[in-house]
C-alpha cells in the first residue's frame, strides 16, 4: 500500500478556550487527537463555511459580459456619450 507523503506545515492559531475545549471532548469522543480533530473539522466545516460566509455576489447587478467590460476599459476616458450609449444599450428589462 503506497501512502502518498503530505507536506504539512506548523501554525499557530488563537482559540477561545470554550472552543479548544470542545475540540478535547471530540477528540475524547472519536479517539482522535486533538490536532487530527481540529484538522478533520476543519476540513469537514470548511464546504458549509464557504456556502454560508463565501465571497458571493455583493450585488444583485448581472456582471457586464467580457467583451463589453474590455471595451469600457479600453476607452481612454469616461465621457457622457459613452455612459449615455452604454446606458441605452442595456436591456430594458433590467432590473
Amino acid at each position: 500500500m503506497h501512502v502518498s507523503s503530505m507536506k504539512s506545515i506548523n501554525y499557530p492559531i488563537a482559540m477561545p478556550l470554550d472552543l479548544l475545549n470542545e475540540l478535547r471532548k471530540a477528540a475524547k469522543q472519536t479517539g482522535l487527537s486533538t490536532a487530527a480533530t481540529f484538522r478533520q473539522s476543519a476540513k469537514l466545516g470548511l464546504p458549509k463555511l464557504l456556502e454560508q460566509v463565501g465571497a458571493g455576489r455583493v450585488t444583485n447587478v448581472a456582471p457586464l459580459p467580457d467583451r463589453v467590460a474590455r471595451k469600457l476599459y479600453a476607452e481612454r476616458e469616461e465621457d457622457m456619450d459613452s455612459i449615455r450609449r452604454f446606458i441605452a444599450a442595456q436591456p430594458k428589462d433590467a432590473r
